[in-house]
């Protein structure tokens, strides 16, 4: 039961990360797309997809040792 609430809290970590990197790579993105022609609407959206998994991913692996220091 303990090492399922430990994944909750660790997924929930690493899914508001996620999110908020997914975010700031739109924002950041959406600005050059529009100003250049070479980047299009679905190289945004896939670009942030990517962001997202990967952030997602290397949260899972970081955010484990970074609760336990905490304890």
């Amino acid at each position: 039961m303990i090492m399922a609430v430990q994944f909750a809290k660790t997924l929930g970590f690493s899914s508001v990360t996620a999110l908020a990197m997914g975010a700031l790579f739109y924002v950041l993105s959406a600005g050059k797309s529009a100003a250049l022609a070479a980047y299009t609407v679905n190289d945004t959206y896939l670009g942030t997809v990517f962001v997202f998994v990967l952030a997602l991913i290397i949260g899972l692996a970081v955010w484990p040792r970074v609760l336990d220091k905490k304890n």
